[in-house]
């Protein structure tokens, strides 16, 4: 069964409490046992002291150690002590027994004595003195029953015991009660946030105490709420977007079939040109379908990094060559500016797609006749690829924007050009590698998109390939 966390409080809070309550009770009878012992003691050997005080001034009258202890025996009478007079050789010389035994006196050979006697059934305290005076020495023995010392400890430990249950039951109540209202804020978060769906998103829970534990969970809570509704959002606003992009070259393909295939009479030439614009949309939808399962991939964290040392300056070569084809058909130059053996340990197939999205997209908006540059560097562990275009550039306001998914600045584009994918992928290949991705305006006008990668240990390296 599993326990309530109130519950498990107060069980916890009172065993506790149980706990020190008898280790303080036994402590306060281990203490009283012993103050009680100590007051017993005192008394008995002031009793002691006066006894021999009044022996004294009777032998200085008598010179006779009898006849002054049977003096002393009727001037000092002390009910319910035992208190008598012995001669040097420790036998009792004049005495008020009060039921002692004179047979329980240890036999006297030292200065003083001071012990316990029992005889079976009660036990006594002995204390007793050697003493000396002009007639003589003497010795004087005072006794006194230990019964009312057994039965104070006795009270005292039934009172302990007895309200200790009371006041363990006390605790468990009032921790019951603190407990309660401790704890009550959390179940009314829980309550609140067992309320919550996807409808009611919106609604955050209510913290009472900015600056206690159950403050922080509530404001974690929250925040975490907030990333939901803003995962969502996203969410909503990628599955809003992709569905308007697909549906762009799904329409023009299925349009370009009908309007071919509702006239008759059309020759190969219109044929033709009908499967060529619904190749070109099948292409585009492709790569969108594409670009948008790698985005998934990636925000799922299911997307394979396969790293391996890399030549970034071989692949960058690679990409500007294969890019040049492309940029000579409206005669935008691109030129490449890298060093030799920039060795990362990276994803080569990623890297290559990072590397193909930034210089496409700055040959798709540099204008005719227009130059693209291509410059690698590499400091400090990281390496530096600059891809700089003559383009119109990146408003200001626009700059964070662009590495949104769907977001093409440029609308006459949207027919033709892009899936508004390629940045967005390039970013998130750029911070998978411990790099970024940045725009800023162009040296020479237009833009100038920055991105770090992050390069391989030195141990790492391999030898290079001829």
């Amino acid at each position: 069964m599993t326990l309530t966390i109130r519950t498990r409080l107060t069980l916890w809070y009172t065993g506790l409490v149980a706990i020190l309550l008898v280790c303080f009770a036994a402590g306060v009878l281990a203490v009283q046992s012993r103050l009680a012992r100590s007051q017993f003691d005192d008394e008995l050997d002031g009793v002691n002291r006066t006894v021999a005080s009044v022996l004294r001034a009777e032998l200085a009258e008598s010179h006779d150690l009898r006849r002054a202890a049977a003096e002393t025996r009727k001037s000092v009478d002390i009910p319910g002590r035992t208190i008598a007079v012995l001669d040097a050789a420790g036998t009792p010389v004049a005495a008020h027994w009060r039921g002692f035994r004179p047979a329980l006196l240890p036999p006297l050979h030292g200065a003083a004595y001071v012990g316990t006697v029992t005889d079976g059934r009660a036990a006594w305290r002995v204390h007793i003195d050697r003493a000396s005076a002009a007639d003589g020495e003497f010795a004087v023995a005072t006794v006194g029953s230990l019964d009312h010392l057994a039965r104070e400890r006795q009270l005292l430990a039934r009172t302990l015991f007895v309200s200790i249950p009371f006041a363990v039951l006390l605790a468990a109540g009032v921790c019951w009660w603190v407990a309660s209202r401790a704890l009550q804020p959390v179940t009314e978060m829980a309550a609140r946030a067992e309320a919550i769906t996807l409808d009611s998103l919106q609604t955050n829970l209510v913290t009472h105490a900015a600056r206690d534990e159950l403050g922080q969970l509530g404001r974690a809570f929250n925040h975490l709420l907030e990333r939901l509704r803003a995962a969502l959002r996203t969410q909503r606003q990628f599955m809003a977007d992709a569905s308007h992009e697909l549906s762009t070259p799904i329409s023009v393909a299925r349009t370009a079939a009908e309007v071919t295939l509702n006239q008759s009479g059309r020759d190969e030439a219109d044929y033709r040109d009908a499967l060529q614009i619904v190749g070109e949309q099948t292409v585009r939808l492709g790569q969108m379908v594409e670009d948008m399962l790698t985005l998934a991939s990636a925000d799922a964290g299911g997307y394979p990094v396969r790293r391996s040392p890399v030549y970034l300056d071989e692949i960058l070569g690679e990409c500007v060559r294969s890019l040049r084809v492309i940029a000579a058909v409206r005669d935008v130059r691109v030129d490449l500016c890298a060093p030799a053996a920039v060795l990362a340990d990276a994803d080569d197939v990623l890297i290559r797609r990072l590397f193909t999205n930034l210089i496409e997209n700055a040959v798709k908006h540099t204008p005719d006749g227009g130059i693209v540059t291509v410059k690698l560097t590499s400091e400090g562990g990281m390496a530096t690829i600059a891809v700089s275009d003559t383009g119109p550039g990146v408003p200001e306001a626009d700059r964070e924007r662009i590495f949104e998914r769907f977001v093409r600045l440029d609308p006459a584009r949207e027919a033709g050009g892009g899936t508004g994918l390629g940045l967005p992928i390039a970013l998130w290949i750029a911070q998978v590698h411990g790099g970024s991705l940045s725009v800023r305006p162009g040296p020479t006008g237009g833009s100038q998109f920055l991105g770090t990668l992050a390069l391989e240990a030195p141990e790492r390296a391999t030898p290079r390939s001829n």
